[in-house]
């Protein structure tokens, strides 16, 4: 979704690295396929990931997304304004919806329990959110395995595609 309906930041100002970045569009992507009930967003997200991270984790970070937006949907309070992974105007801006996941995925990645339940019951605007919680933590804990996986000097770069 290409709107001005929801507050945008200039993602320069930001302090997101390139990891959370391409989390970033692997969130658009995925939310795109929600939206208009189509595998395409998926199918490129699990291509982007497979680029990026290889055929052996990448679609398990897509999965764990998956999983982190299902939660969203399920105890999240309200919508969620997200921009086009196409669009090259809005890859200069991130929603406050979208900044807000990113900061859960960040704090899952850290692993630290109470930092993940805070931030988690934060986003879902509630005084708990278990589910959010328990995604945010296996998310951090896909995406630190297939970190620790890619800097052995065994990792294989290989795609499917």
């Amino acid at each position: 979704m290409c709107t001005k309906e929801h507050a945008l930041t200039d993602i320069q100002s930001t302090n997101l690295g390139e990891m959370e970045r391409e989390w970033l569009q692997l969130v658009r992507l995925q939310c795109m396929s929600y939206e208009h009930n189509q595998i395409e967003g998926w199918d490129r997200a699990i291509s982007h990931a497979e680029t990026r991270h290889g055929a052996d984790d990448g679609p398990g970070i897509v999965s764990r997304i998956a999983v982190l937006i299902r939660a969203m949907r399920t105890e999240r309070v309200g919508g969620f304004g997200y921009l086009s992974p196409f669009c090259p105007n809005c890859r200069r801006n991130v929603t406050d919806d979208e900044w807000q996941l990113l900061l859960l995925m960040q704090a899952g990645y850290r692993g630290a329990p109470h930092e993940i339940e805070e931030t988690a019951a934060e986003f879902a605007r509630r005084i708990e959110a278990p589910v959010l919680t328990a995604a945010a933590i296996r998310f951090g804990t896909t995406i630190a395995a297939s970190l620790r996986r890619k800097r052995s000097p065994a990792s294989s770069g290989a795609t499917l595609h």
